[in-house]
């Protein structure tokens, strides 16, 4: 029975404490409600009982809102000083109680209280907690306040006067005081190397070197100043060199880099980054220069083999990139490669250098069977991994389809796919051999292949495939002969011979015999690949413009579109004309895969006129 009594009586102080939980819930929301919809006469009413449960800073907050809003001041700072008795460290209270007196237009009083929070910060105040007073500060529009809590934080922070710097270089940067602002972040690296990083972030974040000038040159001034006032430290020309590196003058940058790599008797660690940095964004003279630096300085240097591969690799990009370019050039650059190799030695650990030399005499000087030779000699070097051995032998069967000995290229794609099946190497082989198929007229083998190759895990094979097989579905599936698929398949081939007038003649042949085929826009998008492989980039254009203009409906409108405001921007030099190509696609094909691509490169033209 006593058993029986115990639990109906639980079961009865459940209910109870569940009925006050939901009033207690219920409460909350009415107040919130009326808050929100600025019926703070109402809202007052719940909030006294609610704080008076739970005197919170969150109902804190919304209870003093209330009575501010209803011009209750003496209320507000009653309770404003009630509730800093009890927590003296919740610093932010004080702004509560400076903003009562700065509504009744006392703003002296209220200044007294701006401060008093701010001095009350001595060694004992966490982190967490200036942080929180100055970010208040700023939330009420007082961004000097919330400057001068950061300040008084540094005072007492333990071994680093500078701790909160990063944070003051921001407010001072949205009051517009851009010399302050660089001078905080740069007394960061005054204290240790080690905020280089750090400092670089915040200018970054701070000034765009694009569309500031004025900021730029104040950047400039200032970093010239402490290289002269500090010339032992190399640090700072190290952010001087950064500095330039921001502005697109990489040549000053390497200027910056060879001193200080001088200075420091260093291995050319910098100079080397920064020829990585220059090759990646195209600026191929300095990429050179940079690698000469490190050559230089001897063979038994820590970068004199990469840099020499690099600089290898950077005078082919330069050649072969973006201009026409001469036979003797490129016989020169060869010249280049095997004296190198020569220095370096023919082994595993020149692969990459044979393999960049194969493919300068396969494809740009038209020796596929010099070619052949070196990548035949490669696989047969001892201690090659797997992967690389693949590599080769991908590229090898590349080369025997330019010298079409297609059926040979098959055999080393089949065993690349077979030994790597799951791998995106495997995959890549995989496709390459459905192409030889696709080339040889044998369609319905290669589109097996490639419809399986939809679902690789690469997705450049994966939509590469998936172009192809739809190429193939469209144009082979209604027709009643295969005659102009198998012509424009061998005119594929003989693209990727480089026997650019046989393909040209199989894409008359096609328009001659079978006018107004399904084909005539990708015949188009060829002979403008065509001729921008030849370099003839005046004479590729129309071919763009005549699908815009005839197939814009069709698969390969946007990519036209999109070729030529890139071919303008990049080639031609024209970014008014590449600006409204852009805009068109925008407007036009709202579906594209080119959109996100296009918007960035409108936005930057846009800025770039401004």
């Amino acid at each position: 029975m006593k058993t029986v009594i115990k639990i109906a009586l639980f079961g009865l102080f459940l209910s109870f404490y569940n009925v006050g939980f939901s009033q207690s819930d219920q409460d909350q929301r009415l107040a919130l409600n009326y808050f929100n919809q600025g019926e703070f006469d109402k809202a007052l009413t719940y909030y006294v009982r609610i704080y008076d449960e739970n005197p919170s800073y969150y109902n804190f907050t919304y209870l003093y809102n209330c009575y501010t809003e209803l011009q209750q001041y003496k209320e507000a700072q009653k309770l404003t000083k009630k509730y800093l008795k009890k927590n003296p460290k919740k610093l932010r209270a004080y702004i509560y109680l400076g903003r009562t007196f700065q509504n009744q237009g006392d703003t002296t009083k209220a200044e007294q209280y701006y401060l008093k929070a701010i001095e009350s910060i001595d060694k004992d105040t966490r982190s967490s907690r200036i942080s929180t007073l100055s970010a208040e500060f700023e939330r009420q529009n007082k961004i000097q306040y919330a400057i001068d809590t950061y300040e008084r934080g540094n005072k007492f922070s333990r071994g680093n006067p500078y701790m909160y710097n990063h944070k003051i270089a921001k407010l001072y940067n949205r009051q517009g005081k851009t010399e302050l602002m660089i001078e905080t972040l740069l007394n960061l690296v005054d204290v240790s190397e080690g905020f280089l990083r750090q400092t670089q972030n915040g200018l970054n974040n701070s000034i765009d070197f694009n569309t500031e000038p004025k900021k730029v040159e104040l950047l400039r001034i200032a970093l010239l100043k402490r290289v002269q006032s500090h010339p032992g430290e190399a640090v700072y020309n190290e952010l001087l060199a950064w500095f330039f590196t921001q502005k697109g003058d990489f040549d000053s940058a390497l200027t910056q880099l060879k001193a200080l790599d001088k200075k420091e008797k260093g291995e050319g660690e910098r100079v080397y980054a920064l020829g990585n940095t220059c090759f990646n964004n195209q600026i191929y003279d300095v990429a050179i220069k940079s690698y000469d630096y490190i050559i230089q300085q001897g063979e038994n240097g820590r970068y004199y083999r990469a840099a020499k591969s690099n600089r290898l690799k950077t005078l082919k990009q330069k050649i072969t990139t973006g201009r026409n370019y001469t036979r003797e050039e490129v016989l020169s650059l060869r010249d280049d490669y095997e004296n190198t190799l020569k220095d370096l030695g023919k082994n595993i650990y020149a692969i990459q250098l044979i393999k960049e030399l194969a493919n300068l005499n396969a494809y740009y000087l038209n020796e596929p069977a010099t070619a052949r030779v070196q990548l035949e000699e490669a696989l047969k070097f001892s201690g090659l991994q797997k992967k690389e051995r693949a590599k080769l032998k991908i590229q090898l069967a590349d080369v025997l389809v330019l010298q079409n000995e297609v059926w040979d290229a098959s055999l080393y794609y089949m065993q690349v796919e077979k030994e790597f099946k799951e791998e995106p190497i495997g995959h890549l082989a995989k496709y390459k051999n459905a192409k030889i198929y696709y080339y040889t007229g044998e369609f319905d083998w290669a589109k097996a292949q490639l419809d399986v190759l939809k679902a690789s895990t690469t997705k450049l094979i994966a939509n590469d495939a998936m172009d192809l097989s739809l190429l193939i579905t469209s144009n082979t599936a209604m027709d009643t002969t295969i005659r102009p698929m198998q012509l424009y398949a061998k005119a594929d081939l003989l693209i990727e011979q480089h026997q650019y007038e046989k393909a040209n003649a199989c894409f008359d042949t096609i328009a001659k015999e079978f006018p107004y085929h399904s084909l005539e826009d990708e015949i188009l998008w060829k002979k403008y690949t065509i001729e921008k492989k030849k370099g003839n980039y005046e004479l590729a254009t129309p071919y763009l413009l005549k699908i815009i203009t005839n197939f814009n409906e069709d698969i390969l409108a946007d990519n036209a579109l999109f070729e030529l405001a890139q071919l303008n921007e990049n080639i031609l030099n024209n970014k008014e004309q590449a600006k409204e190509y852009y805009k068109q696609l925008l407007f036009n094909y709202p579906g594209s895969l080119f959109l996100v691509e296009a918007r960035k490169r409108y936005r930057y033209l846009t800025e770039q006129k401004k």
